[in-house]
């Protein structure tokens, strides 16, 4: 965990940088910018401002008035434009237009100059930025570009024209401004009524203008119609409003290329003079798009990037799909509500880009370190496992938690007879490679038929079956197993490196507890309960029976007639109250009569028929050498029953008082 923490912490610092870096570069800011459109598109467009009136030099105009495209207006018309103007009543008038030298007429020139003086007239400005070689090498010269003298005096102020363009896109208020061009005002402050020093806030250089809608959005009169005398245009189109006159065609040709921009809205290009309406409209109503200053909207992506990347590597894909996922509708809600309330939040560039790869990153990472996990769980199992249960345990999820669930399983347990006797004289290198071989090669047989290997105890063996993997033939499987131990041991023994060894095996069926048991500092997988101590005592009921291998009556009932199995005895042994009924297998097993007198003998038994009882387990013991032990020990008993009488509630059991 401290680890993955680290980890996380190093890459979100990591984003953190990268988010830094990016954000510096001019290609994110026009990606968080290019959002705009989208939201604007969202937005829709809003009611052309009531106070605004843009007068178009169009096409309409130029076809009425008998105009050449590729020649500049009369100053004769313009001189009668504004003359119309003022007996309308416009408030003031703006001319997104340049009158920057004495015309060829100079009667027009006074016309027009006597005609701004009648109404507020502002006119453009425009700033010249020219290289100059020298001497020693190259400079910039910045001139102003400023109306005719006689019209500069007859107007109210003047405006600077130019728009401020980010890779080709207008977008902001302000361009940008030298120390020239800094006393003036913009076209859209001087139609606002703003002028410089008066102490109104205005937008700063980063902020947006809020565009109302496509191209001709602001009401707008063709010029030739305020010319018309035919059909006057009515007063109240015009009466206390702010009139802007610039080139505003449908066509991009002729003199409009130069005055025609990409805006924010997207869609169809927007004029200049529309644009500059525009920034007027929001400046009277103060409802421009704001932004935060640069270095907080800096500082609040790069702790988002961080704290979501951090997240995003402390949680599976699943959750982080998700957060991905509310981080994108997070923002792209909250920036929508932002910017209908005028401003505008960036993240654009964190939430579609750098998100997902943060995401496609911790992804692999995640099934890096889970895939790397799930192999060491997996090689642990297969300490205990075979290595397909192994490979199904680990793909299951198994958690290695403290805790036990009380399971219906089969217990297996091994025992060598007579080891402490073998292993005497042995030296205790010799003991620990005997052991060694006889485990790695003898206890194989138990992964191959899907048994868990619970532990070593000295000698001897726990293996279960029905857990950890639910088995649903785990009894049969445990009786099989059996067999083939004891055919291992057999091979074992005849390799002669190690002296012979015989191995007792006892298993038994039931309820029992299973699960990691232990503390929660250290436990072990394993399993505790009566059936489990069971098997245990069956186990060790072989030495009395001379059997091998023996099995309980639950584990028999379990295997049901898929397993041979032959009824050996029954057993009261201690810590059990209920008799319990032996059965044992072999490979192959007794022939059909000695099954029957074996049968027989144990009726005779139970009925305390001595001399019966004994004639049926000699006849047992002369035709099957297997179970010669089982008989000399019945035959001992029936000796000693038939001087005393058996205890009292005996019904044919034999009794075992000891471990």
């Amino acid at each position: 965990m401290k680890s993955k923490r680290l980890i996380a912490a190093l890459l979100s610092l990591l984003v953190g940088c990268a988010m830094a870096a990016i954000c510096t570069i001019g290609i994110a800011e026009r990606f968080e910018l290019g959002v705009l459109s989208y939201l604007f598109q969202l937005r829709g467009p809003r009611p052309a401002p009531a106070d605004i009136v843009i007068v178009a030099m169009d096409e309409l105009s130029y076809r009425d008035l008998d105009l050449p495209m590729n020649q500049p207006w009369p100053r004769k018309l313009h001189a009668q434009l504004i003359q119309r103007l003022a007996a309308m009543g416009a408030k003031r008038v703006v001319f997104d237009v340049l009158f920057l030298d004495a015309g060829t007429d100079p009667t027009a020139d006074k016309e027009l100059a006597q005609a701004i003086a009648k109404v507020p007239v502002f006119l453009g400005i425009e700033s010249a930025v020219q290289r100059v070689a020298g001497g020693s090498g190259s400079y910039a010269i910045e001139e102003i570009l400023e109306p005719y003298e006689p019209f500069a005096d007859a107007a109210a102020g003047v405006g600077l024209v130019g728009l401020p363009e980010d890779g080709g896109v207008v977008r902001r208020f302000l361009v940008e401004r030298s120390e020239q061009t800094s006393q003036y005002s913009t076209l859209a402050e001087v139609g606002a009524g703003l002028a410089p020093g008066d102490g109104i806030a205005r937008p700063n250089a980063r902020d947006l203008i809020n565009f109302l809608g496509p191209a001709r959005s602001i009401s707008t009169l063709s010029y030739y119609q305020l010319l018309e005398k035919d059909r006057p245009v009515a007063a109240a189109l015009v009466k206390d409003k702010i009139v802007y006159v610039g080139i505003t065609l449908r066509t991009e040709t002729g003199p409009s290329q130069k005055d025609i921009f990409e805006t924010s809205y997207g869609g169809k290009r927007i004029f200049g003079t529309e644009i500059h309406a525009t920034a007027a409209a929001n400046l009277m109503q103060r409802d421009w798009i704001r932004r935060l200053p640069s270095s907080l909207e800096l500082a609040v992506q790069i702790i988002a990037a961080m704290a979501i990347s951090f997240a995003l590597i402390c949680v599976s894909p699943a959750i982080g799909a998700a957060l991905v996922g509310m981080c994108l509708i997070g923002w792209g809600v909250g920036s929508y509500l932002c910017f209908q309330a005028g401003h505008f939040i960036p993240g654009g560039l964190l939430v579609t880009l750098l998100l997902p790869a943060i995401y496609l990153f911790c992804t692999m990472y995640y099934y890096f370190v889970a895939r790397r996990s799930a192999q060491n769980m997996q090689n642990a199992f297969e300490l205990y496992l075979s290595p397909e249960m192994a490979q199904q345990l680990t793909e299951g999820g198994a958690a290695a938690t403290l805790g036990g669930a009380k399971l219906w399983a089969s217990a297996l347990f091994t025992d060598i007879e007579g080891f402490t006797n073998i292993t005497e004289e042995m030296p205790a290198e010799r003991v620990a490679a005997m052991l060694n071989a006889y485990f790695t090669e003898v206890m194989e047989v138990v992964f191959q038929n899907k048994g868990t290997l619970i532990k070593f105890i000295g000698d001897a063996v726990f293996v279960l079956w029905g857990a950890p993997v639910r088995i649903d033939n785990h009894a049969e499987l445990a009786v099989l197993t059996a067999l083939a131990i004891d055919k291992e041991v057999e091979r074992f023994n005849s390799s002669g490196r190690f002296p012979t060894l015989k191995t007792r095996i006892g298993i038994n069926t039931g309820p029992m507890v299973v699960g990691n048991l232990g503390s929660k500092r250290r436990f072990d997988y394993t399993a505790i309960g009566d059936s489990v101590n069971l098997a245990s005592r069956i186990e060790g009921l072989n030495k009395y029976l001379g059997t091998t291998v023996l099995f309980s009556e639950s584990t028999r009932k379990d295997c049901g007639s898929t397993v041979p199995a032959l009824r050996v005895a029954d057993v009261h042994v201690v810590g059990k109250k209920e008799t319990v009924t032996l059965y044992t297998i072999f490979d192959p097993m007794p022939v059909e009569v000695v099954i029957n007198e074996l049968d027989l003998a144990l009726a005779f038994f139970k009925r305390r028929k001595w001399e019966e009882a004994r004639t049926s387990f000699e006849k047992v013991k002369a035709l099957e050498p297997r179970l010669i032990g089982a008989c000399a020990l019945y035959l001992a008993t029936i000796t000693e029953y038939a001087v005393s009488a058996p205890p009292e509630g005996w019904n044919g059991q034999l009794e075992f008082g000891h471990k």
